[in-house]
């Protein structure tokens, strides 16, 4: 029994991976160029719907239209949406919000973040458009990817996650004071998400 769902299960894996011959969406008919378009203009209806709202805020209200602070006050959508607009091509944009980042964004702050979502989204996200910007035809700074100003953001980040660390264990706290470390009393209550989902970051930072 366990080793018939454990064959089913790598059998769906891999066809989620590659479908059989006949089942793309070239084979159904579909419109892959305008499928391609409806994402685009999804994207940017909400990105420019944030920037007009809600920005510098980190996260548009949509039934209110304005912005409220989630995680900490990073203006988040800008960050998150940085390799998004480098998939999509639009290089100017991508370079106006790295200075736009660059000169608003404040680590030493005094806020509870949390240290899984500061995380995913915050260090993730600068790094992944670190390592895409050149790629997209960016300049670089020289020693790339060793250096460079997403890098650098991430790495100021992620040292602000540091001290949820300090555990008996090695697992980290949930939540975290960006300017004084972790706030008296903090439970250690975690899961397996908070505790499993650090490799990627850290890793490439290390």
């Amino acid at each position: 029994g366990a080793a018939m769902l454990r064959s089913l299960g790598c059998w769906l894996f891999l066809w989620a991976l590659v479908p059989p011959a006949g089942t793309g969406a070239a084979a159904r008919g579909l419109d892959v160029a305008s499928y391609r378009e409806r994402v685009r203009a999804m994207f940017y209806h909400a990105y420019e719907h944030y920037l007009e709202s809600a920005f510098p805020y980190d996260e548009l209200r949509p039934l209110t239209c304005d912005g409220q602070d989630t995680w900490g006050s990073f203006s988040l959508t800008l960050i998150d949406a940085l390799d998004t607009l480098l998939i999509l091509g639009n290089v100017s944009e991508f370079q106006r919000v790295v200075s736009v980042l660059q000169e608003g964004v404040d680590f030493d702050i005094d806020v509870n973040a949390s240290v899984f979502e500061t995380n995913i989204r915050v260090v993730g996200g600068l790094l992944s458009a670190h390592l895409l910007s050149k790629k997209a035809g960016i300049e670089v700074e020289a020693g790339w990817p060793c250096s460079g100003p997403l890098l650098r953001m991430a790495e100021e980040a992620a040292r602000k996650l540091l001290p949820a660390f300090q555990t008996p264990t090695g697992m980290p706290y949930g939540t975290v004071n960006l300017l004084h470390g972790v706030n008296p009393g903090e439970t250690p209550v975690t899961c397996t998400a908070g505790i499993g989902t650090f490799i990627v970051e850290f890793a490439t930072l290390s």
